[in-house]
């Protein structure tokens, strides 16, 4: 491996135009291949963003030796033979997510990975936020005490529009919408996709569930979109399961995108001490998140200590960046996350979010879709 790291992206979507750019601000990277599946669309994606390769065979990509990072931004129904083939030649990974179709994908992804030898990251920017990482430190020093709770909500909104309801996925201004999203096969839903970087979160910050239980709905049966089109959707725009974390703490998720006028992102997690909340009305970004924080002081009842959180300035200081910006902005938790997999990959460490907490996490989900389907507490260790 040469002192630079090169990338090459697969899909001309959000994986290009959003990772693409993150990719670049980051030191030492050079994006320099990308991928799709036909050669005008591959060779016009890599003319209009100034890319050397264009591939059109994933498994050519792959085996490219001035590679080291594939980027594999595709629908998961078509990306598990993307992922296994670039670890097959060595390379490290970025994944989105859900992570994969089935649980029994997700842990040979995740054992291929480590058998490599090669660093794997998921696409679950959320806990590199700064308010995220303050809220991490909090909990690490002992803030919350014995961690005791939680609710965690992740929502998109259902838009109404000259009448007609739009789940917002499939309404988007900036890049494609993601109709493949309605269906099942395609290893996608509000479910899956929301639960997982709830999950991720959540795991992440008071550790990994043991149990769970759940319903899950198809609350919007028809999909009016602006092209005119209809679909009706045979997955899951709305979860709601109920968890017990290996630690003893119990609490609620809920994930989806049929919420009109919805909060988006709110994860709050108590213990005997003391009580966090993470609230943000955007998806991903985070510039408008804020944190709260109380104790467990004697007050008259029906008082509150909670207040605001001021944010460490050195959250927002991402190292190894080539702007070398220090405020809030767009995207910094995207940053944080390549930058860490850039130094996982020169310090020859595990990435975060790992392989192995995205398989940990895709077997609960799938834990949430048993319990639904069979009305009842689905264990862990049940799912293998």
């Amino acid at each position: 491996m040469s002192d630079k790291l090169r990338v090459g992206i697969i899909s001309a979507n959000w994986a290009l135009k959003v990772h693409g750019a993150a990719w670049r601000r980051i030191e030492g990277v050079e994006v320099t291949a990308i991928c799709t599946s036909r050669q005008e669309t591959a060779e016009r994606a890599a003319r209009d963003y100034g890319i050397a390769k264009a591939y059109w065979n994933h498994a050519e990509m792959a085996a490219d030796p001035e590679i080291d990072i594939i980027d594999v931004g595709t629908r998961p129904s078509f990306r598990f033979p993307m992922v296994m083939g670039a670890l097959a030649q060595g390379k490290h990974v970025y994944d989105a997510l859900p992570f994969a179709v089935s649980l029994a994908e997700a842990e040979a992804m995740r054992d291929a990975q480590q058998a490599a030898g090669v660093v794997g990251v998921v696409d679950a920017q959320f806990r590199w936020s700064p308010p995220a990482q303050q809220m991490k430190r909090m909990i690490d020093d002992g803030f919350i005490g014995r961690p005791l709770g939680f609710n965690v909500q992740l929502m998109l909104p259902l838009i109404v529009k000259d009448g007609k309801p739009y789940p917002y996925s499939a309404f988007s201004e900036h890049t494609d919408p993601y109709y493949w999203l309605a269906d099942k096969s395609s290893g996608g839903s509000a479910w899956r996709n929301f639960a997982t970087h709830a999950l991720l979160f959540l795991t992440h910050l008071v550790g990994p569930v043991a149990e769970a239980s759940g319903m899950l709905t198809t609350g919007v049966p028809e999909w009016f979109l602006p092209n005119g089109e209809v679909l009706r959707p045979d997955t899951h725009d709305l979860g709601s399961a109920t968890l017990r974390l290996a630690n003893g703490a119990i609490g609620s998720l809920q994930a989806g995108w049929c919420v009109p006028d919805t909060e988006g992102w709110r994860v709050e997690i108590w213990g005997d001490r003391g009580r966090l909340l993470l609230v943000d009305d955007s998806f991903g970004n985070l510039m408008s998140a804020k944190l709260y924080a109380g104790d467990a002081r004697l007050l008259t009842y029906g008082a509150r200590t909670c207040e605001e959180v001021a944010i460490d300035p050195a959250f927002y200081a991402v190292p190894g960046t080539t702007s070398g910006e220090t405020g809030p902005r767009n995207f910094v938790a995207m940053d944080w996350m390549f930058a860490s997999m850039v130094d996982a990959i020169r310090q020859g460490r595990e990435g975060s979010p790992s392989f192995a907490e995205a398989a940990a996490v895709h077997r609960v989900v799938e834990a949430v879709e048993r319990a639904a389907a069979e009305r009842r507490t689905v264990t862990m260790a049940e799912m293998g």
